[in-house]
């Protein structure tokens, strides 16, 4: 009992492995490039802070509802086009189990309104903590695992491709220097854009899924059977690293284009003159 209860409780927390903390401090950094300079003020001297606090959530354990606001699962809709836009809806659709599919749009969409009213509110410093943590969790969405019940591989025996797509693979191959994004857009349907990002994530799940499956047959793991080779990582970074980063790009265009959105949404206030203290 003791230790089935220690694999629930490890496979319930499996979906907060998300980007990892370079690759969330990556988006929440190259989101600034995107921005005009009138919004770009807001966080000028809090940069720090911006990239310090951007995983939070993924340490926010003692919530027992914070697992699912970092995911959607879409099969239990019938796939992404399934998921409604409403929460109520997806809760009728869904019953009971709505919540433990998964929350993540619509977390997102709250969490954009914390930003706006950071803005409304006038406090850089609440600015930079409300952007950082909705950057967190557009991120996620970012993550095509994040969007699938097979979020580990266990459905297809390949337990661990989540960690060693979004996290592996960003840490030994990323270069921050070498990312590029767009001007931010100010979107008035930015609420409904989730759900695109949504489809776009989804659809990468089985190329991913196949690649990594491609590059352990071709170089199994160690004698030992506890890791993968270097060969391995080099083919499904070969395979997956333009996927990895452009979806680090699209994460950082996105929140800037979600940025500037709620800067709009609050009146396009003027940043505070006066000096960080």
């Amino acid at each position: 009992m003791k230790t089935r209860l220690l694999l629930l409780l490890f496979l319930a927390a499996l979906p907060l492995l998300s980007w990892g903390d370079k690759g969330h401090r990556t988006v929440v950094t190259l989101s600034l490039t995107t921005l005009p300079p009138e919004v770009r003020a807001w966080y000028r001297g809090r940069e720090d802070d911006l990239r310090d606090h951007a995983s939070d959530p993924d340490h926010w354990k003692q919530d027992r509802k914070e697992g699912p606001r970092h995911f959607i699962d879409c099969e239990p809709y019938g796939g992404p086009a399934g998921v409604p836009h409403d929460q109520e809806a997806a809760q009728a659709k869904l019953g009971a189990a709505f919540y433990r599919n998964g929350v993540v749009p619509w977390i997102i969409q709250d969490r954009w309104r914390d930003l706006v009213a950071a803005f409304r509110f006038g406090d850089p410093e609440k600015v930079a903590f409300a952007t950082s943590i909705l950057s967190h969790y557009l991120a996620d969405l970012h993550v095509p695992l994040h969007t699938t019940a097979n979020h580990d591989g266990l459905e297809t025996g390949q337990k661990g491709v989540h960690s060693r797509w979004e996290t592996g693979l960003v840490e030994r191959f990323v270069r921050e220097d070498a990312l590029r994004a767009p001007p931010a857009v100010a979107d008035p349907h930015i609420l409904d854009r989730p759900w695109d990002w949504l489809a776009a994530s989804y659809a990468l799940v089985p190329q991913l899924l196949a690649d990594d499956r491609a590059a352990d047959r071709t170089t199994p793991v160690d004698p030992r059977g506890r890791r993968r080779t270097p060969a391995y990582w080099l083919i499904f970074w070969a395979k997956q690293g333009p996927v990895v980063t452009g979806q680090l790009e699209h994460a950082a265009e996105h929140l800037g284009d979600a940025i500037l959105s709620a800067w709009n949404e609050a009146g396009k206030p003027a940043a505070p003159t006066n000096p960080r203290k």
